[in-house]
């Protein structure tokens, strides 16, 4: 549960960056991060684009010394799952245990890209959880499924090695894998998706004999501060992005019209993110994003916590004077704590 602190919920907030960013945003937020109080850095993939994922994880944790970082996510469509098992291996022996890795399937619109068409997702996802696992024990593993194939695999690692494990899923059989198997979830969403989403990860942790607060939840929408110069262009191609990708059963579930949502999928399928640019409206920013001036952004997080997630993310995307930004917000969220 959330703590409370007078009326002040108290939650864990934290950062986003992908590996489009420059070298020296990603590091001054990695050195920045434990004076800010930021809780975790977690590392979206914009797969082949920008940094490599795992050496820009490990430079995230070279350059700080507090602050949680996690992978959020590495799409284990596109990665060799022995690769990820010894970078996560290599990656908590550097954190000293403040390494996380976020997993799952991938975005729909770079699977589609790839030609990769995953027959049973959710098979493919228990199958890389229990496999990274037994692998991180120290087993050898023999498992073949739709994605990857392991013949008396062993990493001979010497003893067991505990890495926490969150997945970044979004439609009603991977929410119920999360609360089934998973140490975290990774949330994109509006309100009353994150809600629902809460729910039916909670529910499916009770029916295997878990509590509720054995998974953490972590809602990572997009946020766009407006009071230091940021770019609505940007937001709006971030939210063509974020609607094209998500499951149909997520769009199902919001009272946004759906005629919208059709135009602007149909335009990113045909022209990419930029396409959908003219399709974002006001409804579409206020239901897929956090923006607006320090305080309404805070309330906006507080107001998430009440769902039931444990942590928000800020960001991305960044433009403007995004340090400057990033900085009011952490120290409003800080100083509502001390109140």
């Amino acid at each position: 549960m959330t703590l409370v602190a007078g009326d002040v919920a108290v939650y864990k907030a934290s950062v986003g960056i992908t590996t489009n960013m420059k070298v020296d945003s990603t590091k001054w937020i990695a050195k920045s991060a434990d004076s800010l109080g930021v809780h975790s850095i977690w590392i979206g993939e914009d797969i082949g684009i920008g940094q490599e994922v795992f050496s820009l994880t490990a430079s995230c944790l070279l350059h700080s010394s507090r602050v949680r970082v996690g992978t959020g996510i590495v799409p284990m469509s596109v990665h060799n799952i022995s690769t990820i098992a010894r970078a996560a291996l290599s990656l908590q022996e550097i954190a000293n245990g403040r390494f996380v890795l976020g997993t799952g399937i991938g975005g729909l619109q770079d699977l589609h890209k790839l030609g990769i068409d995953l027959t049973k997702p959710v098979t493919v996802l228990r199958d890389t959880v229990s496999t990274l696992r037994k692998l991180w024990a120290g087993e050898t593993v023999n498992t073949h499924n739709q994605l990857f194939e392991l013949d008396n695999y062993n990493m001979r690692n010497t003893g067991e090695v505990q890495i926490p494990i969150f997945l970044g899923v979004r439609g009603p059989q991977m929410l119920r894998l999360s609360g089934q198997i998973a140490d975290g979830v990774i949330l994109s969403g509006p309100p009353d998706y994150l809600r629902d989403a809460v729910d039916e990860i909670n529910k499916a942790a009770r029916k295997v004999g878990r509590t509720p607060d054995m998974i953490e939840k972590v809602a990572w929408l997009p946020t766009i501060p407006t009071f230091k110069g940021g770019k609505e262009k940007l937001a709006k191609k971030v939210v063509s992005i974020v609607v094209a990708d998500m499951p149909t059963a997520v769009i199902d579930m919001l009272s946004i019209d759906s005629e919208k949502i059709n135009r602007l999928r149909e335009a990113v399928a045909r022209g990419g993110p930029n396409a959908g640019i003219p399709f974002v409206d006001n409804e579409m920013m206020d239901t897929f994003t956090i923006s607006g001036d320090c305080n309404h952004m805070v309330n906006m997080f507080e107001r998430i916590v009440q769902l039931g997630v444990t942590e928000v993310v800020l960001g991305p995307p960044f433009s403007g004077d995004w340090r400057g930004a990033m900085t009011d917000i952490f120290e409003e969220i800080t100083s509502r704590r001390d109140k």
